[in-house]
């Protein structure tokens, strides 16, 4: 027993007297404790718009499209306004704990790493990813974690408070701010290749910053007019985009199977769907056969393959629940994208590298119109903001895989059978405006509920839980009500609902 006590003793001396640099010792120098930054962003921005085909198929293409008409199925939950979480919950379910995450660490990394040549530069871009995502998040539900959300890790912070929309914005802002002034100055990045939007390029992140601070400064024009003209002001004095060139886009890989993050999530969703269940809606069909529109040939062609424009017929959204004149079911074609033969037919992975815009120079100059025409900014010119945002909308479409670019003369074709009309100018740039983001189902809706047009009819449905009233945002998700459930409930009281008609706080009439 004795000799075991010296032994034990001399044992314990040992390794006290070794503890110096023992966990040094024991990291494995064969693996990273930290990701590089670039990965990070990578990462970020292809999960910006989901995961994969499957997540945008159930909280992009059942919903988001059909509220606002731009798809019309016989089943989806959107098309007749019923509450389904499996859909709704998509967005923030599977954005929190990848998205949110990946960006918030990747800003809380470059925050407190040591200067170098290109830190501040990076985090700049860094901050305008983090807004970008959030703001998506937001919109798409009003009230969410925000200043404590990602942090699990970095600070043990697991149940988030829910932060409201207005400080939400604020902040975003702010950032945005901070970040322009930064990448105004020029300088280098280091993310390179690794940055998908724009391969490091300096200047364009900087007018994506402004461009971006347009867009959150426009949804404010009914909730805070001084305010959204205040930094409408800003963003456009700071350089916002100028040309296609400048459009934030993700550019996508041809995937060799269905569900990667890698291939275009809209394209994997259609091409889930059998032809029969996915259809461009009328309402969207209609609006650019009635003007001659050259974008229908592009966005819409029969199960036979015809892209004739005289062919072209949407399907009624509500059509299954409601008479829709005569029409018969059998009448109503299967419309496909761009360059798909059948929707849903195969996987048609030849187009999954089709690319995805998030922001477009079509979209910056609508708003720039709308500036003009609300406060005579962006040299008042609102005909000429207008009809430099339908080209520029007409003409972004070459960016698609084998697809024929429109010309000069069809766009002024065009512009002269549907000349602007400045006593209508507010409801002629929303129409376009709709139409222009497509396939961009978030961005659509948002700003039809922001100004209301185009003057959607709500569908008469049986079905849905809205009273006829078009959704206006997603309930708070079941596994936020079960896990975060007092943070949801002080939400919920704070957003005054948690129904699909809630209004947030920049959706007011």
């Amino acid at each position: 027993m004795k000799k075991t006590l010296i032994l034990l003793v001399i044992i314990v001396i040992a390794f006290g007297s070794c503890d110096d640099g023992f966990e040094e010792i024991n990291v494995n120098p064969t693996k990273p404790t930290q990701l590089e930054p670039k990965l990070k962003l990578t990462y970020a921005q292809l999960a910006t718009n989901g995961k994969d085909g499957i997540r945008y198929l159930f909280g992009n293409l059942i919903y988001g499209h059909s509220v606002v008409q731009y798809i019309s199925t016989l089943w989806a939950d959107g098309v007749y306004y019923t509450e389904n979480d499996s859909r709704t919950s998509q967005l923030f379910d599977f954005m929190y704990p990848t998205t949110v995450k990946t960006v918030v660490d990747l800003v809380n990394q470059l925050e407190n790493a040591e200067d170098g040549p290109t830190r501040e530069v990076d985090l700049a871009i860094a901050k305008v990813q983090k807004v970008l995502i959030f703001s998506r998040l937001t919109d798409s539900y009003g009230d969410i974690p925000y200043s404590e959300a990602g942090k699990g890790f970095i600070e043990g912070t697991f149940f988030p408070k829910y932060d409201a929309q207005q400080e939400i914005y604020a902040d975003m802002l702010s950032n945005l701010e901070q970040a322009a002034s930064v990448l105004n100055n020029g300088g280098s990045s280091s993310y390179g290749s690794n940055d998908i939007f724009f391969n490091g390029d300096v200047a364009k992140w900087n007018k994506f910053a402004n461009s971006l601070m347009l867009r959150l400064a426009m949804r404010m024009v009914k909730v805070d007019p001084s305010g959204a003209q205040s930094w409408a002001t800003k963003a456009i004095n700071g350089g916002v985009m100028t040309s296609n060139d400048d459009i934030v886009y993700i550019k996508y890989d041809a995937i060799a199977a269905k569900w990667d993050i890698q291939g275009n999530p809209f394209i994997q969703s259609i091409a889930t769907r059998a032809n029969t269940q996915v259809r461009l809606a009328a309402p969207f069909v209609d609006a650019m056969k009635n003007t001659g529109d050259p974008r229908l040939e592009i966005w819409s062609s029969l199960s036979n393959g015809s892209t004739d424009p005289a062919d072209q017929m949407g399907m009624p959204p509500g059509f299954g629940t409601t008479d829709v004149g005569s029409l018969p079911n059998t009448d109503i074609h299967a419309y496909s994208m761009p360059n798909i033969a059948v929707v849903g037919t195969g996987d048609n992975r030849s187009n999954y590298n089709q690319p995805f815009i998030l922001q477009s120079y079509a979209e910056v100059e609508f708003m720039l119109a709308e500036a003009a025409e609300l406060w005579g900014l962006a040299g008042g010119d609102v005909q000429g903001h207008y009809e430099t945002a339908v080209k520029a909308a007409m003409q972004h479409l070459s960016l698609l895989n084998n697809t024929t670019p429109i010309t000069d003369t069809q766009v002024n074709d065009y512009l002269s059978a549907n000349p602007f009309n400045a006593s209508n100018a507010l409801e002629m740039i929303g129409n376009q405006y709709w139409i222009a983001v497509f396939p961009n189902a978030v961005e659509g809706w948002q700003n039809w509920k922001r100004t209301g047009y185009p003057a959607l009819v709500p569908v008469d449905s049986d079905r849905g839980v809205t009273g006829g009233v078009i959704p206006r945002r997603y309930p708070y998700t079941n596994a936020e009500k079960l896990n975060n459930a007092a943070a949801v409930e002080a939400a919920s009281a704070q957003m005054g609902g948690d129904l699909l008609t809630t209004r947030m706080w920049w959706d007011v009439n």
